[in-house]
């Protein structure tokens, strides 16, 4: 097989895939509007506006930040729980039931297993979340979803409060529409430890149920030490939302969630009668993806790059973060290929792969024809021996390293190598050159 045959196996894989979407009603864009290279156009973009600005200004300048493989993009501030969530690691998401005050044309709860058992019965997060730690279960961040969380108040309290007796120092949040939220509420979450209130503002809410939100956000951020807001960005709406950014940062909250618009693969109709189409290259890379909130709509992205830019430009103080689809998917390829970084043994039998830390895929290099001769030629040679055992030698010494680091020391990486590989500057420069070789071989 060339390269060319190759290639064209995910060519089919492709076809195969779009032709499945087709049967759930809603078409892709003619072609990609925003590719995902416009993220670090903008990054660049931005950051290089606020070198130059006059620091005279009341204008808050800060950096814009791109991560997790650029599907993560934030200035200002961010939550700790969206940092977790980029590996899925010592966090997890419970709820009561999925009954909720809303009916999102958008919502993907429906997707959810056992969706309709769960409108009308609960679950026991408490005992839950008990035996979760009586497994040795170790959590950072918790978090508590819906449906709505507020039409279970006695529930979310007793699971705020076993939450702290059980993990000491973890960080809990709740997700909320705010509808019944109300200050004796608020206090008790407050009472209890809550660390952060992510309220979700609907677009289809009127100006008075969007007024009356405002005030509980301003009473929230009274008592909560952390409020921010959550929610899709509806392509076509970037005037309503800059107006919406601009009154959040006046009430004061830590910041913003800036979530890529999808479509849960039911409710066509309404995506149609709003003229969204499916954003065209949906993933990065097609996968068996576990995330229930189906696929992006085009331009929605677009939407949210240009509301990180007003952010930057208006001087925002609170904390904008665009989460990506591609973001809510790192967690889950993470937590299935972690394992070639815990087990030494599978490891080392599958030398050829390399988890990359940008999207925590294992990946290889492959080469064909020609290529793979001068390739295997010069892993056969004395420069290809020592390079390969360079290589050895270094991740083996970092895995050392990263098992006897502090569990809150955080290793930093300068490429895509493995996960828990450190490598000097002098050693890294010889392996990205070794790379290079094969690569070019």
């Amino acid at each position: 097989m060339n390269r060319a045959e190759y290639c064209g196996t995910y060519d089919v894989v492709r076809a195969d895939f779009e032709e499945s979407v087709a049967q759930f009603g809603l078409p892709f864009e003619a072609a990609e509007s925003c590719p995902r290279a416009h993220r670090l156009e903008l990054v660049r973009e931005v950051n290089a506006f606020g070198q130059g600005a006059d620091e005279s200004h009341d204008e808050v300048r800060q950096p814009l930040h791109c991560e997790n493989g650029d599907a993560s993009l934030w200035r200002g501030w961010i939550s700790p729980a969206c940092l977790a969530c980029r590996k899925g690691e010592r966090t997890a998401t419970f709820f009561v039931s999925l009954k909720c005050t809303k009916h999102c044309y958008f919502c993907f709860n429906p997707n959810q297993e056992d969706y309709e058992f769960f409108r009308t019965h609960t679950r026991d997060i408490v005992e839950e979340l008990r035996q979760a730690h009586a497994q040795g279960a170790q959590f950072d961040c918790l978090a508590i979803t819906g449906g709505e969380p507020c039409l279970h108040k006695p529930e979310v309290l007793e699971f705020l409060r076993c939450a702290k007796e059980l993990y000491p120092g973890v960080h809990v949040r709740i997700y909320t529409s705010g509808d019944l939220l109300d200050d004796v509420f608020l206090n008790d979450l407050a009472a209890a430890g809550l660390d952060e209130l992510r309220f979700s503002v609907k677009p289809q809410d009127t100006d008075g149920d969007q007024e009356e939100l405002f005030k509980r956000m301003a009473a929230a951020v009274r008592v909560i030490p952390d409020v921010m807001v959550e929610m899709p960005v509806m392509p076509g709406e970037e005037q309503e939302m800059r107006d919406l950014l601009l009154r959040l940062d006046e009430l004061g909250i830590s910041g913003i969630n800036l979530l890529e618009l999808c479509f849960p693969l039911h409710n066509e109709q309404e995506f149609k009668r709003r003229g969204f189409e499916l954003r065209r290259k949906p993933y990065k890379v097609l996968y068996n993806y576990w995330y229930a909130g189906g696929l992006p709509i085009a331009d929605s992205e677009a939407a949210c790059l240009d509301l990180l830019r007003f952010s930057e430009e208006r001087g925002l103080r609170m904390g904008v973060h665009y989460c990506s689809l591609d973001n809510k998917n790192t967690g889950q390829v993470f937590q299935q290929n972690r394992g070639f970084l815990l087990d030494d043994g599978f490891a080392r039998s599958h030398a050829w792969l390399a988890m990359d830390e940008a999207d925590y895929f294992l990946k290889c290099v492959k080469a064909f024809g020609e290529d793979a001769l001068r390739v295997r030629d010069w892993l056969s040679s004395k420069e290809g021996t020592e390079a390969v055992e360079l290589a050895e030698a270094k991740a083996f010494a970092a895995d050392v390293l990263s098992r006897e680091m502090p569990g809150d020391a955080q290793p930093t990486m300068e490429a895509s190598v493995p996960q828990d590989a450190h490598f000097d500057h002098v050693a890294y420069k010889r392996v990205a050159s070794l790379n290079d070789e094969i690569r070019h071989a």
